[in-house]
C-alpha cells in the first residue's frame, strides 16, 4: 500500500507528473511507456487500449515497475515495484475521464469529444504495489548518494 498521507506521494501523485510504466516485452525485452494515471484505492490506475503493445505484454507477464518524479529540482520520486492486472471496459473506462481532465485541463472536452465516437474498448491497467521508494532529495536520498 503506498503512504498516500506522506506529502512527498500526495504531490507526485495528485500533481501534472506522468508516470513511467516498465515491462517487460513479448519479445523478452524490457520497455517502459510515460503513460498517464490515476491513484484510486492504493493502487496506481492506467488504461490503453485493446490492442496496445503494453496490454498484450502485461497480459503475458504482470511484474512492472512504476516511476513517477516531478520535474523541477528538489526532485521528489516515488519508485514501485508491483504487480498489474488488466480488465477489459467496454465503452469508455470510467477512470479514463477524469484522468483525461487532469492532465488536459480545459482541452479534455475537445479530446474527448473527438475520442468518445471511436471508443469500442478499452483495457484498466490496475498495478498494485508490492514495494515502493520514494526520495525527495533533501531529507531521502538513494542509498548511492548518502
Amino acid at each position: 500500500m503506498l503512504p498516500v498521507d506522506d506529502p512527498v506521494v500526495t504531490s507526485l501523485l495528485s500533481g501534472p507528473n506522468l508516470a513511467r510504466l516498465a515491462y517487460i516485452g513479448l519479445d523478452g525485452r524490457p520497455r517502459v511507456v510515460p503513460i498517464w494515471f490515476a491513484a484510486i484505492d492504493g493502487d496506481i490506475i492506467m488504461v490503453t487500449g485493446p490492442k496496445a503493445e503494453k496490454a498484450k505484454a502485461l497480459a503475458a507477464n504482470q511484474a512492472v515497475a512504476v516511476s513517477i518524479d516531478s520535474a523541477q529540482p528538489p526532485y521528489k520520486v516515488l519508485l514501485i515495484d508491483g504487480d498489474a492486472a488488466l480488465e477489459s471496459v467496454e465503452g469508455m473506462a470510467p477512470e479514463y475521464r477524469p484522468i483525461v481532465e487532469r492532465y488536459l485541463g480545459a482541452a479534455a472536452e475537445a479530446y474527448l469529444g473527438q475520442l468518445l465516437p471511436r471508443v469500442k474498448r478499452q483495457v484498466r491497467i490496475r498495478i498494485t504495489p508490492r514495494s515502493h521508494r520514494i526520495f525527495d532529495f533533501v531529507k531521502r536520498y538513494p542509498k548511492s548518494l548518502r
